[in-house]
């Protein structure tokens, strides 16, 4: 039903389909070809045992067993089996003793042959006991801390994340943002663990140019803090190192407010560990937790696991810091910055505001100086508010701010998109494209000219204003250069490149409505999609106020359509064949709309509007009414084993009277459920599975089958097909050309192939548009055709004329 106008981009492609193929090969072979049982072993298969060091409440070993958690879900692993040695609590001896007692009676985990140990004290009981996990035949360790650890797990063979090179990046950070060198009062822990990490630091802060050591406290007190602080230099801040929280004190839940009291007494705290900002750190270069907990799962199934590197080093995550700061930071830094406490920091200016009008009236001798007080600081309360409107997700001024600030300087306004980004969007999720666009944005900085703007704009694109004076010159041939450097930007850390495209609008001397201004800019964005990105630039004019864009004439069409479409909407239906013998088996029925004054409007470009206006469930429901009335009324033509397939949202799968409704349309037209198959994108945006695996285990239990649809573009394919009972795969068109150009694309297609019929699952080969392809695909294991070549979409009697 459903269609999008996608770039192909090769070689993201093929890594997608090669590191999906990898992770599902180190499972594969234990599956055998029903899908049921198939999903079972698979899962028994990749089951994770966790030896944890501390305790339950102890604030890093959450945080971390969160991440792993995050980390096996998303890669389709079942929960993790944790258990914990409660070494801090206990004290190591008493904790090893109880754990050797539990392994005996196997009280704590059933085994598995994959073992994911955490921290110091969980290494040193499997070192001291390794015929305890006979049957673990791969052993990762996390945040081992002690060198001497380290060195026995190398010797053991033992593979390790190790997460200590955060430090030196936090203080590089800090020394940018305060100006360097920063004298440091570290905190520290005189714990076994603690003192490790401890030293570790400050011999990297003594190594490094960005600080210098101040003191160290090691069993510390905020009031110990204080007293020590007084005796050394103003400029002095306090870091704290340890990995537990407020030193020895871990163990006593009362002392985790300590920063919080610190905070309050102006003593900030800077920190590298995510949990601790919830504690009150104020900032510094966090680790990225989430990075170690993938690499760890990932390097647990990687079929290759011996030869994955004994070491692999997971340092920074995200630049943090409180908001308070901000108009201190120099310019160039604080748009890679987090910021927190955004809301603490308008409070105060707001306090600040009414303190200064209550000040300025309460001076009745000197009430006109007074209010010239007052009205300067406005201002200047005024400047740090705007100041402090940063979007946290890239660090850029945000959207608000350009709509106060772009249309009172005059100039032009410009919208930037970048097709890649919202690929990797699409298919890995909103945090990588983030991340993504985060790398991009240091080098973009430098290649715009210095007067030039940027704010983060409307999902993954960018906001921004030129200065009057690019009128003075061919405003879009500047422009045009601007884009052509964009495209030769390098990110930091070797990330991907990126091509931009961009509307472009000009106030000239006469102002315009922001909301006017930005309908513009998104249909410019729009129209550059819809043609292919086969333009760099679009120059669009503000719109005379009360004319409304394409995207809302779209909108208040289908909100006036949506209750009888039959007026403008209708259904094609495109055939599938036997591989073999070319034989028509079924078809997929597609949607198309004849708009009156826009004429035929794609799928890509209204569905998404069906979507915006939460209208998916009674689309679909017309679909499939009018699917299954076409079904059953040209069922003598079709024949007993021809099959119709229709695409179904997400939001109706998820509505719980979906298949009892389903059922008793069937049923009203004596239609056996065999003959429909509903089709899932993989493109979707999958969240929490249960509820969807209970609806597609109804459907199959009704007899509707169930099928996989793009599959192999996406980064959940294995996840879905572990976890949800499909029927069918289809193999999306992109996959099918790149096999046309590329050996190593022909072997990805193979492998794909080889890996779907293992689970018993049948394939759709799409995109079939040559006889080429046709004769490459009689000898792979595929079982059904869909193609231009073999037949396009077509309507009602066309198909049933051709094709019965």
């Amino acid at each position: 039903m459903r269609s999008r106008t996608r770039l192909p981009h090769l070689k993201l492609l093929l890594c997608r389909c090669l590191a999906g193929l990898v992770i599902a090969a180190s499972s594969a072979s234990a599956v055998p070809a029903s899908g049921a049982s198939g999903t079972a072993s698979a899962g028994e298969a990749s089951r994770i045992q966790v030896l944890a060091s501390y305790h339950r409440g102890n604030l890093w070993t959450d945080e971390l067993l969160a991440r792993l958690d995050e980390a096996a879900e998303r890669l389709g692993v079942p929960a993790l089996e944790v258990d914990y040695l409660d070494a801090r609590r206990l004290g190591r001896e008493r904790a090893f003793s109880l754990q050797r007692e539990r392994l005996a009676g196997r009280f704590a985990v059933t085994p598995s042959d994959r073992l994911l140990l955490l921290d110091d004290a969980a290494l040193a009981f499997y070192l001291s006991r390794p015929e305890a996990w006979r049957e673990a035949s791969r052993v990762v360790a996390i945040g081992i801390n002690d060198p001497a650890l380290q060195q026995r797990a190398r010797d053991a063979g033992i593979k390790r994340i190790e997460t200590t090179e955060v430090a030196e990046p936090s203080l590089a950070f800090l020394g940018q943002a305060f100006g360097a060198p920063v004298p440091w009062l570290v905190l520290g822990d005189d714990t076994v663990v603690g003192e490790d990490l401890t030293r570790s630091f400050v011999s990297r802060l003594r190594a490094s140019a960005s600080g210098r050591l101040a003191g160290v406290l090691w069993d510390w007190t905020p009031a110990a803090v204080i007293e020590a602080l007084d005796a050394l230099p103003d400029a002095t801040r306090v870091y704290l190192v340890e990995g537990q929280t407020t030193g020895s004190g871990d163990l006593d839940p009362t002392r985790r407010g300590w920063l919080e009291a610190l905070a309050a007494e102006g003593v900030p705290v800077f920190c590298h560990l995510p949990y601790q900002l919830d504690l009150g750190c104020a900032g510094g270069t966090l680790l990225d937790t989430r990075r170690a907990a993938t690499l760890a799962i990932e390097t647990l199934l990687s079929p290759i696991f011996e030869r994955q590197p004994e070491r692999q080093v997971v340092a920074e995550g995200r630049r943090v810091l409180d908001a308070r700061w901000h108009a201190r930071v120099p310019a160039p830094l604080t748009g890679a910055i987090e910021w927190i406490g955004v809301n603490d920091a308008m409070r105060q200016v707001e306090d600040q505001r009414s303190m200064l009008l209550w000040a300025g009236l309460g001076g009745s001798g000197v009430l006109g100086g007074g209010l010239l007080v007052m009205g300067w600081s406005r201002r200047r309360i005024a400047l740090r508010q705007r100041r402090l409107m940063i979007d946290q997700a890239s660090g850029l001024p945000s959207q608000q701010l350009w709509e106060a600030e772009a249309p009172s300087r005059g100039g032009c306004l410009f919208e930037l998109a970048s097709p890649q980004l919202r690929e990797a969007r699409e298919r890995f999720g909103l945090t990588a494209a983030k991340s993504m666009l985060r790398e991009q944005l240091p080098a973009m900085r430098e290649a715009l000219p210095a007067d030039w703007h940027l704010y983060a704009g409307p999902g993954m694109n960018l906001l921004g204003w030129m200065p009057a004076s690019v009128l003075a010159v061919d405003v879009e041939v500047l422009f045009d250069g601007v884009l052509a450097r964009l495209g030769e930007l390098s990110p930091q850390h070797g990330g991907q490149r990126l091509n931009w495209y961009a509307s472009l609008l000009c106030l000239g001397d006469r102002g315009a409505d922001i909301a006017q201004c930005r309908d513009a800019l998104d249909e410019g964005v729009r129209h550059l999609e819809q043609r292919g990105w086969s333009q760099p630039l679009r120059r669009v004019m503000p719109r005379e106020p009360g004319s409304a864009t394409r995207f809302r004439h779209l909108a208040e069409a289908i909100e006036a359509l949506i209750d009888a479409p039959q007026s403008q909407w209708r259904l094609v239906f495109q055939p599938q064949f036997a591989t073999r013998d070319h034989r028509l088996l079924g078809a997929e029925a597609l949607l198309r709309w004849q708009h009156p004054e826009y004429g035929a409007v794609s799928p890509g470009e209204f569905l998404p509007v069906v979507e915006s206006l939460g209208l998916t469930r009674q689309l679909d429901h017309w679909v499939i009414q009018e699917a299954i009335d076409w079904l059953s009324r040209h069922r003598a033509r079709l024949g007993d084993d021809f099959r119709l397939s229709i695409n179904v949202g997400l939001a109706s799968l998820e509505d719980e009277a979906f298949v009892p409704g389903l059922a008793d349309a069937l049923r009203e037209r004596r239609l056996p459920p065999g003959r429909l198959e509903i089709e899932i994108t993989e493109h979707a945006d999958f969240g929490e599975l249960v509820g969807l695996e209970q609806t597609l285990v109804e459907l199959r239990r009704l007899g509707v089958r169930v099928s996989l649809d793009d599959f192999g573009t996406g980064y959940t394919a294995f996840r879905l097909l572990q976890r949800l009972p499909f029927d069918a795969v289809k193999l999306d068109r992109e996959l099918l050309e790149a096999a046309g150009r590329h050996e190593r694309a022909v072997e990805a297609y193979a492998a794909m192939v080889r890996f779907c019929r293992q689970l018993g699952l049948e394939i759709v080969a799409e995109g079939v548009e040559s006889a080429t392809q046709l004769r490459w695909l009689a000898s792979q294991d595929v079982q059904l055709l869909q193609g231009f070549h073999l037949g396009r979409p077509s309507e009602s009697e066309a198909f049933l004329t051709r094709w019965r």
